[in-house]
């Protein structure tokens, strides 16, 4: 009965904190023809590569290593096994084709990178038991206001900022319901062909509103979204390269910032002109759930408190350094974590902020498929494929840097509306570094780009979760979407391009046309 007392008192129960988290069992389907496809061609362009003669420049292990990356990257895109369980194939393919031993191929998977994730994922979970992400999203719609422009708005702030801490799919997937109970007020009253009309474009711009808002966010910190993490790790496994916590928000918020506008602009008055006054109920909607929620609970304060202290010594810890040189951004997250497991509810019932059984609830897979990412990375890398691969790119030494490194986004970018941005990054990151080096460029000039592209994928469902979820609402269909979508993608492409070249350039202090010593010896 204690046990019985104790689950009553979470917000919730943990099946809807589950589909909240989007960690839910998937829906069983038969089994597409895009597979089967993906299954025998990956595999058989996988075997016919290995038992071809690996190209002149190009070692044997290199060529292997193509081979792998071909067959990850079908299977990536036709989704033939769960994203995450390709990503464990280099543990058994990297010791049997001789491109690695199991200790090299396994060590990514345990990346300090990897444990970053662990402990932002464990304080995102404690918010959402205690729904405190609500509160802070109820907070900002209510505090921007109730005309619909202003709750727009509003849902676009606030998911982007939750997408900056949590998964940008449970930023999506909490974000959701109240952005539907929203416009259901929307549908009372009689109608005319024109109220009708503006109705589906407030409904469509404000579901596209919380993907791309969310899509967004997740690029203002490390924790947003595997992409940077992944970026970040590689480059420092690679090159040697460090981009702390601080550093990353210094690049990311910039493009949150100056993208937001950019998305509520298209939105609401580029592609579904928002041109109703007034929403009937709205405020008194935003109003109600927050009277719903009541006073802010104890394990509330408790959560952000942690919260705040390790958003502040993510950003201080270059201060921290000198009096603890060993501290690194993924030790603070687990040091959050753990503190969550000791702050007590009621000691009498031997409740505390997390139980084991809530962080069971970690997404489990992305940490797989950040580990299979980096070690197929790492095998590109080592093995050589990467400078030979970017070999072949040499003719963008001629270009104006500016233009080359649009035109690597903008493919990028159409390439993440078909598969995976963990995938993508993990894919195209060892060869975009090796091609910057090779015409002579600092690898960050790439590398940054092309990491924050990979998630600005608009126009598919099937391009990021938060795109599929909103989809999955109903509210619009594929051709609105990528209508929105193919003008947000061109305005992003755009925007990093030039952030990459006028910004990020000095705050890395990246000198165009330069490699940085220690690297050089790698250009071809």
């Amino acid at each position: 009965m204690k046990k019985n007392t104790e689950d009553k008192e979470v917000k919730g129960s943990d099946k809807g904190k589950e589909e909240e988290l989007g960690m839910g069992e998937p829906e069983e389907k038969p089994v597409s023809t895009t597979k089967w496809v993906g299954f025998v061609g990956g595999l058989s362009v996988f075997l016919l590569m290995l038992f071809s003669n690996s190209p002149e420049g190009l070692s044997l292990a290199g060529w292997r290593t193509a081979a792998v990356a071909v067959l990850m990257a079908t299977w990536w895109v036709t989704e033939v096994l769960p994203i995450s369980g390709t990503a464990l194939l280099p543990l058994v393919l990297f010791p049997i084709l001789g491109i690695a031993d199991i200790d090299a191929s396994a060590a990514p998977y345990a990346d300090p990178m990897i444990y970053l994730f662990l402990g932002g994922f464990i304080i995102a979970i404690a918010m959402q038991r205690w729904d405190l992400h609500r509160r802070i999203a109820l907070n900002i719609i209510s505090f921007i206001g109730s005309r619909p422009r202003n709750i727009i708005a509003g849902f676009i702030v606030s998911a982007a900022f939750m997408s900056m801490w949590v998964s940008n799919t449970a930023a999506t997937m909490m974000m959701l319901p109240i952005g539907l109970s929203v416009i259901q007020l929307t549908k009372t009253g009689v109608q005319d062909a024109a109220k009708r009309q503006q109705n589906r474009n407030f409904a469509v711009a404000l579901m596209l509103a919380i993907a791309y808002a969310a899509n967004v966010g997740g690029l203002g910190t490390v924790i947003g979204t595997p992409t940077n993490a992944l970026m970040i790790a590689f480059v420092n496994d690679a090159y040697g390269m460090e981009i702390t916590f601080a550093q990353w928000m210094g690049l990311g918020l910039p493009v949150v910032v100056l993208g937001l506008p950019i998305i509520f602009y298209t939105l609401t008055s580029l592609v579904f002109p928002v041109r109703m006054k007034t929403l009937p109920g709205g405020r008194a909607y935003i109003d109600d759930e927050m009277q719903r929620l009541g006073a802010i609970s104890r394990p509330e304060k408790y959560v952000g408190g942690v919260f705040v202290l390790v958003a502040i010594l993510w950003m201080t810890r270059p201060l921290l350094e000198p009096l603890l040189p060993g501290l690194s951004d993924a030790s603070i997250a687990i040091f959050g974590a753990l503190i969550l497991f000791l702050i007590p509810v009621d000691l009498s019932k031997s409740q505390f902020i997390m139980r084991w059984k809530d962080a069971e609830k970690i997404p489990w897979g992305v940490l797989i498929l950040f580990g299979g990412g980096l070690s197929l990375a790492g095998a590109i890398q080592r093995t050589g494929l990467a400078e030979w691969v970017g070999g072949y790119f040499e003719v963008l030494g001629g270009w104006p840097v500016i233009l080359a490194i649009l035109v690597i986004a903008l493919i990028i970018i159409m390439f993440t509306e078909l598969a995976s941005n963990s995938a993508t990054a993990a894919a195209f990151l060892p060869v975009i570094g090796s091609v910057a080096i090779g015409i002579g460029q600092d690898p960050l000039l790439f590398a940054v780009p092309i990491t924050m592209v990979a998630s600005c994928a608009f126009m598919l469902p099937v391009a990021t979760p938060p795109n599929a979820i909103v989809y999955g609402s109903g509210v619009m269909d594929i051709p609105q979407m990528t209508r929105a979508g193919l003008v947000l993608n061109l305005f992003f492409a755009i925007l990093i391009t030039l952030l990459t070249y006028f910004l990020f350039t000095l705050f890395l202090g990246i000198d165009i046309g330069v490699v940085p010593e220690g690297l050089s010896m790698l250009v071809n």
